[in-house]
């Protein structure tokens, strides 16, 4: 988010600083089951569409020319019914069709046997950090610059912000964009009486797995992790839910939707174990690896674009949940054209909307 704010900011003339308090793509950009795919939600999806665009423009991104398609898979065809029914009606451009166990294993062998599912036309894996790289070369080239190891906080006198105070020192700026995931809302908030987002940790695992799957593998269940929800809180999300995403010789296996932050390789037993019935040869895989990130989960699912905390010119763009790599790059444009006065923040991505 914020690398591809930083180019598009940067191409458009203005001067662009960017503070990155540890390392590009160090965090959830970097750490992700890396599958860019249909967010299941009509105002994210118009998002998607537009970052696939941005995508197929970025040097040193391989997205797929066509989606490897995305299975949705169950132990029973009953809960996959109505899903097949819900997603028809609400996005039909993805063409969902329901699978017995014998036709899904024609497209997948090395599926499970009394495994249904339902395929969907979307789903491009990928690498995570690639996307990420990719925008700040390109922000570098049209002048912006990136400082990694520097924890900023937005600089403030009265109600305006002045830049940010960063290593002691003060950077001057017009704005202040806020795209540090589920930290923004402390960055600008240091009190975290304003929580309009918070962290939803997911462990992944690289598994090594002769003749992985082409499709991305979800179970049943991550297209309700989409849905715009109303209350004060956000729903709470299973603990985990098998996924598999074979991307350029490396296999991910994932993902948890914890509270707290995990010790991600005593997870890896667990969720090996969970897509075993789903890929029987999970339970040869060699596990070179897991890693943890915290997604930012905002209370309805959606990101939060536009002015935040009442402060003259403090900007704030997060909370993609589980479709920050989906829908990051077009978010980042209508936050960059937002700033630059081209357009005006969208009424149902403004931060407002959780000022209470």
């Amino acid at each position: 988010m914020g690398c591809a704010a930083a180019a598009f900011l940067a191409e458009a003339g203005a001067r662009v600083e960017l503070f990155e308090r540890g390392e590009l793509a160090g965090a959830a950009s970097g750490r992700n089951s890396g599958a860019v795919q249909h967010p299941f939600d009509p105002v994210l999806a118009e998002l998607h569409e537009e970052t696939l665009g941005h995508y197929r423009e970025l040097d040193g991104f391989d997205l797929p020319e066509e989606p490897a398609g995305v299975l949705l898979l169950a132990r029973e065809r009953a809960p996959l019914v109505p899903t097949v029914a819900e997603i028809a009606a609400g996005q039909p451009e993805l063409q969902p069709a329901l699978l017995d166990p014998r036709e899904l294993r024609r497209i997948e062998p090395r599926l499970g046997r009394k495994i249904w599912g339902c395929r969907l036309e979307t789903g491009y894996p990928v690498q995570p950090a690639a996307a990420t790289l990719g925008f700040a070369e390109r922000a570098r080239r049209a002048g912006a610059e990136l400082h990694e190891g520097r924890p900023a906080w937005p600089w403030v006198l009265g109600r305006g912000v002045r830049g940010v105070l960063a290593g002691g020192r003060h950077f001057a700026a017009g704005a202040v964009l806020v795209a540090a995931g589920p930290w923004a809302p402390e960055v600008i908030d240091p009190t975290r009486a304003w929580r309009p987002i918070v962290p939803v940790w997911g462990v992944v695992l690289e598994v090594s797995v002769e003749d992985p799957p082409r499709h991305v593998l979800e179970q049943l269940g991550v297209e309700g992790l989409a849905g715009v929800k109303s209350g004060s809180e956000p729903a709470a999300p299973p603990e985990s839910i098998f996924s598999m995403v074979a991307a350029n010789g490396s296999v991910s296996v994932g993902s948890t939707f914890l509270a707290e932050e995990p010790d991600a390789p005593t997870w890896a037993g667990q969720l090996r174990r969970a897509g075993e019935p789903f890929v029987p040869a999970l339970s040869r895989a060699r596990v070179e690896g897991a890693r943890a990130c915290a997604r930012p989960q905002s209370l309805d699912g959606r990101p939060l674009v536009g002015p935040a905390g009442g402060i003259d010119n403090l900007w704030i763009a997060a909370g993609h949940g589980p479709w920050g790599i989906s829908t990051g790059p077009a978010t980042a444009r209508l936050a960059a054209d937002a700033l630059l006065g081209r357009a005006e923040p969208r009424p149902e991505l403004l931060a407002s909307r959780f000022s209470g």
